[in-house]
């Protein structure tokens, strides 16, 4: 439960007798207590502390809460001219609170400034999720300053008591590093094609170090201190440049995917840094604070009733004994739970997108191939795959920028389609790419001014040699308005794609005049460019709350790789990986599975999609449909190419991982070995509940002995694989035939019932539960052990049409064993419990 009071504390001041009295407003929870020490008549300094298991893990900080400067004059959170003037609650969608706090300056040469704290918090978590918002009173002005040509905002700032002088150690996590590392399978001399995590371990020995993040943990050995920032940008230049044409007389020619265009500036690593986790060894303890460093904001930037400035949003937490882990499960709980109001993108589905189809014949139109007939056709073979969610990608539309269906292959609109897709209760997802536009439409012709243009004023070529549009101004409202028809025909997916680095200095936009530098203006373009976006999808959201919006990530040049998109969407990660478009071989899946593998632990896999071939040329439909039921989610390419049954065939997979995703939210995936290893093992189960997947990969045949610790008493059965659940352990062997082969096997939950399969010498093909027992099948003749309560009463064991082997025997007091006989042929198997007999 979240509280917050506003409570009077008596402070003594020995001044003429006379007391003065500073209030506490206070927000708690089960797991931590903040305090904001402010007064309401009188100007003082804003104090903090954080208050845990009765301890103040907080110094009297020597760094005020915020510091900024205004005027060419630094404001701190310190300085003692804040007055708390009011504070307002709401309730969050994702069960948490947010509270605002209210302060003003009623006097002297800040009279009028005011800031807001903004602060959510969540049952059951020590984090604090924040945002600072500076403003001023109708009528008072004032203007951002730099100190020596250099942003200064910082924002939050504490500090972290130690008991003793000890180690400092530190975690940083990045997860925008392009080609981090060879793949590892095949050809280790080639890369994957995707944005990798770098996890940055080590000892804070200097006296401060500013890291990129977007997530750092640090530990004292005692206790940990996560932050993390919602922003977005790559780690590096990487993938971004043909290395060989980078420099020319001092211009960067950029010829790569995306961006294509003559620059007369240098483009650094250091351009990605616009935010810097700043870590700083202090007396007795650390000091934790997120800087604003490239492109926060210009030179002057005005700041009255009418245009405020806002941090990002941050989030804070602590983790008692300083385990890095801990830390860890704290990122992946935000990430799920915390960070998005917005349910339904937490929600797992599986989706089935056209581009691999239209990518399949290249003897027809990209673009093309969507037609009424063809997509209808596709609709009925991904209803085989169990999909829930269609995505029409690039050609749906008439134009790029021109987000209205096709006018020559989508006469009638989008609603036949529609209908199409509720007859079979599949979602309509659409593919936009938010910046492009064709030089053809007329909004292209009457805006000009929103082309962004190279250094010699010739219009860039964005993605497909389209130019682009900047999106840090008026035409963001436009494109909200674009997309609210879209949602209004019955959108509720979308594909965000080809968000690029664009290099925009165009003036008299949302990012600068002409009276500051260009390089100021395209610095702030590229600061404000994620967060226009991210705000362009809380907008969508709010609009339609089932609305869920996915990110491209499968470029070099993709800006958005942060956390930021994660407040309000999900992301997609990679296309093709180490192979091309039309690889339905095992050698692709592999390449997608890596993103499961890298990111493991860190982004709950709910988060990242991709999309597999499930086809079954050189027989890869079940290692290719094994990938997606692992992680990802998702399906591409021409179904036609594939015969029904194999389509049904997928469909069972799908509608067996259905089942159990409610089971494995927010589960921790294991995961044992790199991609390519033998075997390489993904474990995700939920002990408490009795529910899980173990997934096995090997690339050459062999024998493998699996065997994990679990609660038995609440497993109905075991899936796809003859098994022994025995003293809480569960064990059995996976015999990997062929020189690449996967492995499948459902943990289904019993929900509590006293009663289950506690071994099998066949694979259980389905067990499901009834009101007072359970039905279970199987393919072929073998023996299978049930536990079942006494309780319940004397087992009636039936299988329609059918004759049936079975011994029931006392295993003690309170439980029989059941032992039956299935036969050589399919049989469903019924259990169910005779009431009044014992």
């Amino acid at each position: 439960m979240n509280r917050f009071y506003f409570i009077i504390v008596f402070a003594f001041l020995f001044v003429n007798c006379t007391p003065f009295v500073k209030p506490v407003l206070k927000i708690e929870n089960d797991k931590i207590r903040k305090e904001f020490i402010a007064s309401d008549t009188d100007p003082s300094a804003i104090e903090i502390k954080i208050i845990a298991n009765d301890r103040d893990v907080t110094l009297n900080s020597s760094s005020p809460l915020f510091q900024f400067s205004i005027n060419n004059q630094m404001v701190t959170s310190f300085d003692k001219i804040w007055i708390f003037k009011s504070f307002s609650e709401r309730k969050m969608r994702n069960g948490g609170t947010e509270y605002i706090l209210n302060f003003e300056v009623p006097q002297g040469a800040f009279k009028g400034l005011q800031v807001s704290l903004l602060q959510q918090v969540f049952p059951n978590s020590t984090l604090i999720h924040e945002k600072l918002v500076v403003s001023a009173k109708e009528g008072a002005k004032f203007n951002l300053s730099k100190v020596d040509g250099q942003s200064c905002f910082e924002f939050p700032c504490y500090q972290v008591k130690s008991k003793e002088a000890i180690r400092i150690l530190n975690n940083e996590i990045r997860i925008a590093s392009w080609e981090k590392r060879p793949i590892t399978f095949g050809d280790q001399s080639q890369g994957n094609h995707m944005f990798y995590p770098d996890v940055i371990e080590g000892e804070l020995k200097d006296s401060s170090v500013i890291l990129k993040g977007p997530v750092n943990l640090i530990s004292n050995g005692e206790l940990g201190w996560f932050t993390a920032y919602e922003h977005a940008s790559q780690d590096n230049t990487k993938g971004m440049f043909d290395e060989e044409k980078a420099l020319d007389n001092g211009l960067v020619v950029d010829a790569m995917q995306g961006t294509k265009g003559v620059f007369n500036f240098p483009v650094t690593d250091n351009d990605f840094l616009f935010l810097g986790i700043h870590n700083k060894i202090v007396d007795s303890g650390f000091e934790v604070k997120v800087k604003a460093m490239r492109g926060a904001y210009l030179e002057g930037e005005l700041i009255d009733s009418e245009h405020p400035y806002s941090s990002v949003w941050t989030a804070t937490a602590f983790f008692p004994g300083g385990d890095f882990e801990d830390g860890r499960e704290i990122l992946r709980n935000y990430l799920l739970n915390q960070i998005c109001e917005n349910p339904a993108s937490r929600v797992p589905e599986f989706y089935y997108n056209t581009w691999g189809m239209q990518r399949n014949d290249s003897s027809k139109p990209l673009r093309g191939v969507l037609t009424y007939e063809r997509v209808f056709e596709e609709i009925e073979y991904a209803d085989e795959l169990g999909v829930q969610v269609f995505v029409l990608d690039d050609g749906w539309e008439n134009a790029q920028g021109d987000w209205t269906p096709n006018k020559k292959r989508f006469p009638h609109g989008l609603k036949p389609i529609k209908d199409k897709l509720d007859e079979h209760g599949m979602k309509m997802g659409l593919w936009l790419s938010p910046m492009g536009i064709d030089s053809t439409t007329q909004r292209y012709k009457e805006h000009p001014e929103w082309v962004i243009k190279d250094s010699k004023g010739a219009p860039i070529l964005a993605q497909w040699g389209h130019p682009a549009f900047d999106f840090v101004g008026d035409f963001y409202e436009l494109f909200i308005d674009d997309c609210k028809k879209l949602i209004d025909q019955g959108c509720l997916f979308m594909k965000w794609d080809a968000i690029n680095t664009f290099y925009s200095s165009l003036p008299e936009l949302g990012h600068g005049d002409f009276s500051v530098s260009q390089d100021e203006r395209r610095a702030r373009y590229e600061y404000l460019l994620p967060i226009y976006v991210t705000r362009a999808m809380e907008e969508l959201t709010r609009y339609e709350p089932e609305l869920v919006i996915e990110i491209d990530l499968t470029e070099a040049r993709r800006v958005m790789t942060g956390l930021a998109p994660l407040s309000q969407g999900k992301l997609y990660w990679m296309n093709n990986g180490a192979s091309g478009y039309n690889d339905y071989s095992t050698y692709r899946a592999k390449s997608m599975r890596t993103i499961a593998n890298e990111f493991a632990g860190i982004i709950p896999w709910e988060l990242l999609s991709y999309a597999n071939y499930p086809h079954n040329q050189e027989g890869a439909l079940i290692y290719n449909a094994t990938n997606s039921v692992l992680a990802g989610n998702g399906f591409w390419g021409n179904l036609a190419l594939m015969s029904s049954s194999e389509r049904k065939t997928v469909g069972k997979m799908v509608k067996e991982a259905k089942k159990l995703q409610p089971y494995l939210y927010n589960v921790k995936p294991e995961v044992s070995g790199q991609v390519g290893d033998s075997p390489e093992v993904y474990k995700v189960i939920n002990n408490t509940l009795g529910a899980g997947k173990i997934v096995c990969f090997s690339a050459q045949p062999s024998n493998y002995k699996f065997k994990t610790k679990i609660n038995s008493n609440n497993i109905l059965a075991v899936l796809n694989t003859p098994y022994e659940l025995l003293n809480n352990n569960l064990s059995f062997n996976i015999d990997f035939v062929y020189p690449t082969s996967s492995f499948w096997a459902s943990i289904m939950p019993n929900n509590r019932k006293s009663f289950g399969l506690i071994s099998s010498s066949i694979p259980i093909k389905n067990a499901e539960l009834l009101e007072n027992g359970f039905l279970y099948e199987v393919g072929q003749k073998g023996t299978q052990i049930i536990r079942w309560d006494k309780s319940l009463g004397m087992p009636d064991i039936s299988c329609k049409n059918d004759s049936l082997s079975f011994d029931v025997s006392s295993k003690d007091a309170s439980t029989y064993h059941i032992c039956i006989q299935s036969s050589n042929q399919h049989q469903k198997i019924r259990i169910t419990g005779m009431r009044g007999e014992k």
